[in-house]
């Protein structure tokens, strides 16, 4: 159908939910400020207290969400769904650290600190996976890496992808699962269910869509 003869189909709207769930960042930050204050007297501990909580609060209660509902995963996920809201929700708790990047970087200072942290928000992270300056992961929870893998400089990996069909939104959502000795190209992009097998390269500035398989030097 040519693209003048294209009916425009109204987007549905979002969902009460999701609009309500949007405040959850600043709020949860707003709680841990005044706990900060209200518990200690000095200022330096007032900060000290607020960035313990912020780096174990959030993934605890992350942690706690995934032990009591699971973990949801699938295709074309509606936003109506309980799969949908626990999911965001839980991206909503990592937003703090989605925004300023730069709470991650310090964490990886530490050898050994950055993959705990990972772990406790439900990765599966190994000790041994070295991460290049800049490395991002959008949803924590959902992230394998093996033994001696390496995340190259500015690497993006979401274990979500949104889209548009037909007026609604949708979304994928997704484990990504990277191989032991597996190495990702600086700059490089992974989707949600994408798979990189053990002992691959992929090389700078790649892009892997939602669910591909990437092994023999090839997307399947």
């Amino acid at each position: 159908m040519p693209d003048a003869e294209k009916k425009y189909i109204p987007a549905e709207q979002v969902s009460t939910f999701a609009l309500l769930v949007n405040v959850l960042p600043l709020f949860v930050l707003v709680i841990l400020i005044v706990a900060s204050f209200t518990l200690v007297e000095k200022l330096s501990t007032r900060a000290g207290l607020f960035f313990v909580m912020l780096y174990t609060i959030l993934p605890l209660i992350a942690r706690l969400l995934l032990l009591i509902f699971g973990k949801p995963e699938g295709r074309a996920i509606t936003q109506n769904s309980r799969s949908f809201r626990l999911w965001w929700v839980l991206l909503q708790l990592q937003m703090p650290f989605n925004r300023l990047p730069l709470l991650e970087e310090l964490l990886r200072l530490v050898p050994g600190i950055y993959p705990l942290w990972l772990n406790l928000w439900g990765a599966q992270v190994h000790p041994a996976t070295f991460w290049g300056p800049g490395a991002r992961i959008l949803d924590r929870p959902y992230l394998k890496t093996g033994y001696g893998s390496i995340i190259g400089t500015d690497t993006l990996m979401s274990g979500h992808l949104s889209s548009m069909e037909k007026g609604r939104f949708l979304v994928d959502i997704a484990t990504i699962k990277i191989g032991s000795h597996a190495i990702i190209g600086a700059r490089s992009s992974i989707g949600p269910g994408c798979v990189i097998e053990a002992g691959e390269t992929l090389t700078a500035t790649s892009r892997l869509a939602p669910f591909d398989h990437y092994v023999n030097g090839k997307r399947q």
